[in-house]
C-alpha cells in the first residue's frame, strides 16, 4: 500500500493521445459521416424509402414496397445518427462556443446541425432534439423525445440565425468538403434548407411557413447548378469515403429499377432514362409489391431476375453523393410560386429546375451531357400547366431526387406526388 506511487496520474496519460482536437478535422468528418455509410443507406434509405417511393425494387426485402415495417431496416438511420454526427455537430458546436466563435463556423455548424435533424424529423417523427447528443457536457445520457413541431421552429430559427453568423471567409480549409471554404454557397444552401422546410409544414402551419420562405427567398437561395451540396467521394481508402451506392449494389445485387419510374421516364421519352437505367437491359423496371413467390407465379425466373438495373456508370463507389441540389430548390420555388399564384415565376423556375436535373447527371460521367436543344424539346413536350401545376412540379422533384430517397418520400408524403399506386 506504500510502495511507488509518485506521479502516478502521469503514467495514465497516453502522451499521443490530443485532449484537445482542432475543430477542423471534426468537420470533415462530419460532413463525410453525413454523406452516410452503406450500412444505414442500405437499410433506411434505399430498402425503406426507395421501395416507398417506388423508384428501386428489391425482393428480398420487400417490406417496403408492399408497406410494411421492418424495424431493423428503418431504424438504421436513426441509430447511426445518434451515434455519430448528432454527437460530432454538438461537439463541435460546445467546441466553438468555448473558442468564443460566434462566426462563420459556428454558422455553418448550426445550418448544418439542422440539415441532419431535418432528415430524422421527418422519417421519425418525435425524437431527442434539444439535449440530443450532449451527454459528454451534461451527463445527460437519456434525452427527452421532443415535438416535432417544436424541433421544426427551432431548425428554422438555428438555420436563420446561422445564416446570419456567416461572413466572407472561412478558416476550415481544406475541411469544408462541401463548398471548399465559399462562404457565399453556404448561406445559399442555408437558405435553401429553410425554404425547404418552411414549405414543408405549409399544410400544418401556413403562417410560420410564409414568413420561413419570406425569409429564405429574400436572404438568397440557390440560383445555379454550381450552388448544389454534394459530397465527392472516392474509392477508397476506406468504406466512408465511398458513396453508398456503390457498395450497396454490389452486396444487394437483387436492387432493380422500379417498374414505376422506369415507366414514368420511359412514357414521356425521357432522356434520363438511359441514364439512370442500364442501357443494356431494356426488359423494363422491377414490379412494385411483390415478392418472389408472385414473381415465380407470373412465370419469372427468380433466380435469374430480368428487370433492370440502375446504370453501373451512376452507381459507382466513386461517384459523388447530392446533398441539396439546385433543381430541388427551383421545384420548391416553382410549388411556392405556383401556390400564390405568380405562375411566370412559377414557370421560369419549373423549367430551370428541369433543366438543372437533366444537366447534373453529368457530375458522374461527361457522356450523360444533354443537349439544350434535346432539353428545350422536351420541356416543350411537357410544359409548365398552372391548372396542374403541383402534380407537373410533384412529379419532376420525385425524378429529380433519383438516389435521395429520402428527399422523394417526403416530398411525396407533404404533397401525394407523384399519384403512386398500390400494387395489386
Amino acid at each position: 500500500a506504500t510502495s511507488c506511487d509518485n506521479d502516478f496520474e502521469d503514467l495514465n496519460v497516453d502522451p499521443t493521445a490530443s485532449t484537445d482536437l482542432d475543430v477542423n478535422p471534426k468537420f470533415a468528418y462530419l460532413f463525410l459521416k453525413s454523406a452516410g455509410d452503406e450500412f444505414e443507406h442500405s437499410f433506411t434509405n434505399i430498402l425503406c424509402a426507395g421501395q416507398l417511393t417506388q423508384q428501386v425494387i428489391d425482393t428480398d426485402f420487400p417490406q417496403g414496397s408492399i408497406y410494411t415495417t421492418r424495424e431493423d431496416l428503418q431504424a438504421a438511420w436513426w441509430i447511426v445518427a445518434y451515434q455519430n454526427t448528432v454527437k460530432t455537430v454538438v461537439d463541435i458546436i460546445a467546441q466553438l462556443e468555448s473558442e468564443g466563435n460566434t462566426g462563420t463556423e459556428m454558422g455553418i455548424a448550426r445550418i448544418w446541425k439542422a440539415y441532419i435533424f431535418h432528415t430524422i424529423v421527418d422519417q421519425y417523427g418525435d425524437t431527442p432534439y434539444f439535449d440530443a447528443g450532449s451527454g459528454f457536457l451534461t451527463g445527460n445520457i437519456r434525452p427527452a423525445y421532443d415535438d416535432a413541431q417544436e424541433i421544426y421552429m427551432d431548425m428554422l430559427n438555428e438555420i436563420e440565425e446561422g445564416v446570419a453568423q456567416i461572413g466572407s471567409s472561412s478558416t476550415l480549409g481544406a475541411a469544408d468538403l462541401i463548398y471548399g471554404g465559399d462562404t457565399a454557397k453556404w448561406k445559399k444552401f442555408g437558405n435553401s434548407l429553410m425554404l425547404s422546410l418552411a414549405m414543408r409544414i405549409k399544410n400544418v402551419d401556413a403562417a410560420s411557413s410564409s414568413s420561413g420562405v419570406t425569409k429564405a427567398i429574400a436572404g438568397g437561395v440557390m440560383d445555379s447548378s454550381a450552388d448544389t451540396a454534394m459530397m465527392v467521394h472516392t474509392n477508397g481508402p476506406t468504406e466512408l469515403n465511398k458513396n453508398a451506392w456503390g457498395i450497396h449494389y454490389v452486396r444487394y445485387p437483387r436492387t432493380r429499377l422500379g417498374k414505376t419510374i422506369y415507366d414514368w421516364l420511359d412514357n414521356r421519352n425521357d432522356p434520363r432514362l438511359n441514364i439512370i437505367a442500364d442501357p443494356s437491359n431494356t426488359y423494363g423496371g422491377n414490379p412494385y409489391g411483390f415478392n418472389d413467390d408472385d414473381l415465380s407465379g407470373q412465370g419469372i425466373n427468380v433466380g435469374d431476375l430480368p428487370y433492370t438495373h440502375v446504370n453501373p456508370a451512376i452507381s459507382r463507389a466513386d461517384q459523388p453523393r447530392m446533398l441539396l441540389t439546385y433543381a430541388q430548390t427551383a421545384f420548391v420555388l416553382a410549388e411556392h410560386y405556383g401556390a400564390t399564384g405568380n405562375h411566370a415565376l412559377a414557370e421560369t423556375n419549373y423549367n430551370a429546375g428541369v433543366t438543372s436535373a437533366m444537366n447534373q447527371w453529368v457530375l458522374w460521367d461527361p457522356s450523360f451531357a444533354l443537349p439544350s436543344a434535346g432539353i428545350n424539346a422536351y420541356l416543350t413536350a411537357n410544359p409548365y400547366d398552372s391548372a396542374n401545376y403541383d402534380e407537373l412540379i410533384g412529379d419532376q422533384f420525385w425524378v429529380a431526387s433519383f438516389f435521395d430517397f429520402f428527399e422523394a418520400f417526403d416530398n411525396f408524403r407533404r404533397t401525394g406526388f407523384p399519384a403512386l399506386k398500390p400494387f395489386g
